[in-house]
């Protein structure tokens, strides 16, 4: 059941991902218990907090804060986002062995 406030959301997420709340207080260099007042409705996260959380569970802000799923609106993830950033940054030679070795690996599927 899609959870309708911010906290719902991230709680939600964290159970489907497996984590406790210790778990993601350490992935987010924080307390404990900060991060049970933010599932809570005791406090309020700073920005990079929800950025990171965002990042940790592979969906947008919008989709924490709004609830909105901008995956129809853009369809790459936020993995595909940064690897697409770090691809654009290659030389054209480095380009070409990217995809010489994606092509291999659909070839040879491990």
């Amino acid at each position: 059941m899609k959870q309708s406030t911010f906290t719902g959301r991230i709680r939600e997420l964290r159970k489907k991902s497996g984590y406790t709340q210790g778990d993601v207080s350490k992935k987010l260099n924080i307390q404990r218990a900060t991060y049970s007042n933010y599932e809570n409705s005791l406090r309020t996260p700073p920005l990079e907090v929800v950025a990171a959380l965002a990042e940790l569970y592979d969906v947008s802000v919008d989709y924490l804060v709004l609830g909105v799923d901008s995956a129809a609106a853009d369809p790459l993830s936020t993995k595909e986002k940064r690897l697409l950033d770090e691809f654009s940054e290659l030389t054209e030679g480095s380009k070409t062995d990217v995809f010489n070795y994606i092509h291999f690996k659909r070839m040879f599927p491990s």
